[in-house]
């Protein structure tokens, strides 16, 4: 068994990296080696993403490339791409497809077959407990760990298929979240981010007579997000927490208050706005106005004046016209993000907005495009320009070994790069240790961040 071989290739969001880790760690523990997919493993692992046009390209080439690297693999392929896009799965080769909530299985699945000499194909359907994959892993490719708390998506945006491939809310039991934390800690890690489809909405499919309040103790039970982040504060001694994409209407007094009082939440939020436009939120089927987006993101930088808050906005969708544009131009400016993902409108089949009349041509899309990115650099080199004086605490990341610098994450979601000092403990045995927090004076920008020495008191 220790001679089996496999890699595993992860698309999109941080919940299918988070579950790409479980797997991983599964896998390693049955004493099989992780690879490259170049390196003809035994198994290839796909974790699929489907949410544009653009993801579901890249899922058909990098299947095409795996099977054309490593023609002997058994290919098994999961995620939400495979929901929809059965049919060109099997036409290409893929010997298993694992659809997204039996995910957790594949570790089991790879082990019965790895005992099997004949190839199979094969739909999985196990059934998988939500809170069976929250298990601590610790790679050399991650520093800051991600803890799945939900899945699944009910807001219904007319434009995403999320709610179609991943179902509805499934949030992960309070005592597994505080477990995992806790053996994350114990790993050596610093900084976990809490991610999910909707983290917004952890505990709502939870009732708390029942299986939430049987399966833990009373103090650890948790009915929203705001308990759930108290119960960790409590509970654990992580050092630094970053929460996942957030939206606006659900940043609540609590958050805010947590974020800014306990000493231990990163100084970051991403809150999607999508478009400054009411016309187009309401046609996205968005919860919110622009002035309720306006107001909140007030109060929240007024409760705490240094925060990092990013942003997802989306140009070109259907019936944007100029005006909406400017809308959403004069918005941005106003809230003055730290950083903008920007992304063009791409039509999904089996959303509404696919449907929708006044679809706005590519070219203008990829105008829009381009001024938005425009702004969001000058915007993002405005903020990191205002660090730089400060003291910072790093998640330490990646070394350069040619040049001798260290880089890593701040709280407030800055790169940061420092020379690199052997007398603080971030080095072992020669090697970094991945995850470390360190305080850096920030002395000026640099690349895409800051430069900085190691803070000593």
């Amino acid at each position: 068994m220790s001679s089996v071989k496999f890699s595993i290739n992860t698309l999109g969001c941080k919940t299918n990296q988070s579950e790409s880790d479980y797997i991983t760690k599964e896998l390693l523990d049955k004493g099989y080696s992780l690879v490259s997919y170049n390196d003809n493993p035994d198994f290839c692992i796909v974790n699929t993403c489907t949410v544009t046009s653009k993801s579901d390209r890249k899922v058909r080439q990098i299947i095409r490339r795996i099977k054309s690297k490593s023609p002997d693999s058994t290919v098994i392929v999961t995620g939400c791409y495979v929901v929809f896009n059965r049919e060109f799965l099997l036409d290409s080769g893929v010997d298993c497809i694992v659809k997204n909530r039996d995910k957790y299985s594949i570790p089991s699945l790879i082990e019965g077959l790895a005992s099997r000499s004949e190839g199979i194909k094969v739909d999985v359907k196990a059934e998988v407990n939500t809170g069976s994959g929250n298990k601590e892993f610790k790679d050399a490719a991650h520093s800051r760990a991600l803890v799945k708390i939900q899945d699944g998506c009910e807001q219904n945006c007319s434009y995403c298929i999320i709610p179609k491939v991943r179902g509805g809310y499934r949030s992960v039991p309070c005592e597994f979240i505080l477990e995992q934390i806790k053996n994350l800690e114990a790993a050596g890690f610093n900084e976990v981010v809490l991610t999910g489809i909707h983290i917004g909405k952890y505990g709502v499919d939870f009732n708390l007579e029942d299986d939430e309040g049987k399966s833990s103790s009373e103090g650890r039970r948790a009915s929203n997000l705001a308990d759930l982040l108290e119960k960790i504060i409590k509970f654990t001694n992580i050092k630094r927490i970053r929460l996942g994409s957030i939206e606006i209407n659900e940043i609540d007094s609590r958050i805010i208050n947590l974020i800014m009082k306990s000493g231990r939440f990163a100084h970051h939020l991403h809150i999607p706005l999508q478009s400054g436009s009411d016309k187009i939120l309401k046609l996205m089927g968005r919860p919110y106005s622009r002035d309720y987006f306006l107001k909140k993101v007030g109060v929240i930088k007024k409760s705490i004046p240094d925060i990092a808050i990013t942003t997802d906005v989306m140009v070109g969708f259907p019936y944007e016209e100029e005006e909406d544009f400017s809308k959403t131009i004069d918005l941005i400016k106003r809230v003055s993000f730290s950083k903008l993902h920007v992304f063009k409108y791409s039509q999904r089949i089996h959303t509404e907005a696919a449907r929708m009349t006044n679809q706005v041509s590519e070219k203008i899309k990829s105008e829009r495009s381009r001024i938005l990115r425009r702004i969001g650099d000058k915007l993002r080199k405005s903020y990191i320009k205002k660090s730089v004086g400060k003291i910072l605490e790093v998640v330490v990341e990646k070394l350069d070994n040619e040049n001798v610098i260290i880089s890593g994450t701040s709280e407030n979601y800055i790169r940061v790069y420092s020379p690199l000092d052997k007398t603080n403990g971030i080095l072992k045995k020669g090697k970094l240790v991945k995850g470390k927090l360190v305080k850096v004076l920030a002395e000026s920008t640099y690349k895409d961040g800051l430069w900085g020495r190691f803070y000593k008191i």
